[in-house]
């Protein structure tokens, strides 16, 4: 019997460090760039910091305008105090120290818009990490971050007429694994995560949102009308 315990407990272990594994190497994915307008040189900063407790390695991008990048730093720092204040693993967790990984894809750097992803995912114990896929726009003229209503404006929609078609692209995307419809309801909550490039609005579904932690993050890409 005991021998059977600690198989299982061997097993359960492995099982968190594939977890842990596998979530941060999709979050280490190459970002992808779209650049429209006048040139902009865009940086990667990165917050590093590694104690007893926890460990931080992220890195986020910077546009050379401070408004704008002081947001994008606020954002990745505000995960890094969920970090810092989080309690300690105990010994027999599966990973000893929490932890915070940070990247970032889906740049587009227009001339009327700044956007970027942001992908932090944070462990601190459990069955795997969590990771939040976090959506930024930004209007290149005055950097005040766009809200959801700005999105509805760019696509011509309602918060309703989006919700039947975010629906509509993921049950073709998903099939049988679109569990959670709600996720996708015309609740402004459901699409407060989005980016955008020259042609379209990219909402971001997260993980448990709208389908199981394995069929990871979802995107609904509406047209720009502007």
């Amino acid at each position: 019997m005991k021998r059977i315990i600690v198989l299982l407990g061997i097993l359960a272990v492995l099982v968190c460090a594939l977890f842990l594994i596998f979530d941060l190497t999709n979050v280490r994915a190459p970002f992808s760039m779209q650049q429209q307008g006048d040139t902009i040189s865009i940086t990667t900063a990165s917050l590093e910091e590694n104690t007893d407790v926890y460990s931080m390695d992220a890195q986020y991008p910077q546009f050379g305008i401070s408004s704008i990048d002081a947001q994008i730093q606020k954002a990745v720092e505000a995960a890094a105090q969920d970090i810092r204040s989080a309690p300690a693993n105990p010994p027999d967790s599966a990973v000893e120290q929490n932890t915070l990984q940070g990247s970032f894809d889906k740049i587009y750097a227009g001339a009327d818009y700044i956007s970027v992803e942001l992908a932090l995912s944070e462990y601190t114990g459990g069955a795997h990490p969590s990771t939040d896929y976090v959506g930024m726009v930004f209007d290149r003229k005055t950097g005040s971050e766009l809200t959801l209503n700005d999105a509805l404006s760019l696509t011509g929609l309602t918060l309703a007429q989006l919700s039947v078609e975010a629906t509509s692209d993921l049950q073709k995307q998903l099939g049988e694994e679109f569990q959670f419809p709600e996720g996708a309801s015309a609740d402004p909550q459901n699409f407060q995560s989005f980016v955008v490039d020259q042609k379209s609005v990219t909402f971001i579904f997260e993980q448990y949102q709208v389908a199981a932690y394995a069929a990871g993050v979802q995107y609904v890409s509406i047209p720009r009308l502007k």
